[in-house]
């Protein structure tokens, strides 16, 4: 899905009442007139007034685009990860869909990922529940721990 039809609604609302489009730092879209340029994502430059040629072209870029969903963890995974030792580093999903965290950065194989040593533990799914459901085992790399903790929190 492109931003431009995940965003339909909003896009349309502000053309029709004749504005140009902007995008939040936080990936809101809102009138151009409503905020600053350097709150906007397509901001160019230091200094002009309005709208430049470069802020236009960087609009029909994301537009063209495709919609990214902005990563966030729950408060109980973010408790999770507070919880754990911090000589473990990252966390990755085997082919069983289990997840484990690891102290030294697993390489994936034919059913699960290996790392050099055996500091690693299985999360437990009866224990902890169902966590981080946006790791996957067809992850190209395993998670690392600290990227996580920076994620925002929120809970539905």
């Amino acid at each position: 899905m492109k931003n431009r039809e995940k965003f339909a609604k909003e896009i349309l609302d502000i053309a029709c009442n004749g504005g140009g489009i902007a995008v939040t730092r936080d990936n809101k879209v809102v009138c151009c007139n409503d905020i600053d340029c350097e709150s906007c994502i397509f901001d160019s430059c230091d200094k002009h007034i309005g709208r430049s040629q470069a802020c236009y072209d960087r609009v029909r870029e994301w537009v063209e685009s495709e919609y990214v969903e902005k990563l966030t963890i729950t408060s109980k995974e973010k408790m999770f990860l507070n919880l754990i030792l911090s000589n473990f580093k990252y966390i990755a999903r085997d082919f069983n869909n289990d997840l484990y965290i690891y102290c030294n950065k697993p390489k994936r194989n034919f059913e699960s990922w290996k790392a050099d040593d055996s500091n690693y533990y299985y999360v437990s799914r009866a224990m902890y529940g169902n966590m981080f459901n946006f790791i996957k085992w067809e992850d190209n790399e395993p998670w690392s721990v600290e990227y996580l903790k920076k994620l925002e929190v929120k809970d539905e």
